[in-house]
């Protein structure tokens, strides 16, 4: 009788090992792998290109711009908020993986960095007071105090326009200090980049106003390291799809204005 226990025993035990292997062969045999992570190093004090908005979130245009393109590199974006003036050696200590910051090309970066197509046209501008009298060369910022953005092109252009022409140029950390400073009366001028420029004057027409005198051409990319060839490579197929699709065109017209991202004139004109 335990014997005949012990066998029904041992066929129950089979069955329910059997139930459960069948049961564990109906799970799924994969997961799902979480997206890759593109982290963007970005100075969020320069708007509109990449600002902190009322709730602290860092949006613009290059934000946008670089959501967009991750979406078709199927990433997610991690956003590396730092100085423009450290900008660059962040990127060298791989603190993220591009610099989306409104980065104009020049000779020299070009020559450091990899860069994707341009995706923005762009130049240094020199705005002025509303009523001052309207310059046209930079001969005539003579006696002139010149307000810039620390380690941007306008501060290399116009430190280079000071060894021939004689007038002072104010320093200061981000791009919004300039403006204030003009406000203040500390700065006669400014130099600027384009689109930057169009936005302070549609916003305070009464205040800064355009000047004729145009510094640089210098259009926009994104920068990475020189050992980056296959991601610049993914970046620039998905420039190409969003311009393509004529999302280049909307994020422009929605930030910028106007449409600065169709005719780009990627002649460099810099100041070194």
């Amino acid at each position: 009788m335990k014997k005949m226990k012990l066998i029904a025993l041992l066929l129950c035990t089979m069955i329910v090992s059997a139930v459960a292997v069948g049961c564990a062969s109906k799970e799924p045999t994969t997961v799902e792998t979480e997206k890759l992570i593109l982290k963007v190093g970005t100075d969020d004090t320069y708007p509109p290109f990449e600002y902190k908005n009322d709730a602290n979130e860092t949006v613009g245009f290059d934000i946008d711009l670089i959501k967009a393109l991750a979406q078709k590199m199927d990433m997610e974006v991690e956003i590396v908020s730092t100085s423009f003036d450290g900008i660059f050696n962040g990127l060298n200590s791989k603190n993220y993986d591009v610099i989306v910051a409104a980065i104009s090309l020049t000779p020299e970066r070009l020559e450091n960095y990899l860069f994707t197509k341009p995706y923005l046209a762009n130049g240094q501008v020199v705005l002025t007071k509303k009523g001052s009298a309207n310059i046209r060369t930079p001969e005539e910022l003579a006696g002139m105090k010149v307000g810039v953005q620390l380690g941007t092109t306008a501060d290399t252009a116009t430190a280079k326009y000071k060894e021939k022409v004689d007038f002072e140029v104010l320093k200061y950390d981000e791009i919004l200090q300039t403006f204030t400073a003009m406000k203040a009366g500390y700065v006669d001028a400014i130099a600027v980049d384009y689109a930057v420029a169009i936005e302070y004057v549609q916003k305070d027409p009464e205040t800064y106003q355009f000047s004729d005198v145009m510094l640089t051409n210098e259009p926009i990319a994104i920068c990475l390291r020189k050992d980056e060839p296959e991601l610049q490579a993914k970046l620039d197929a998905a420039l190409t799809e969003l311009k393509d699709e004529g999302k280049l065109k909307e994020l422009s017209i929605t930030w910028l204005g106007a449409d600065y991202t169709s005719d780009i004139d990627e002649t460099l004109d810099v100041i070194e």
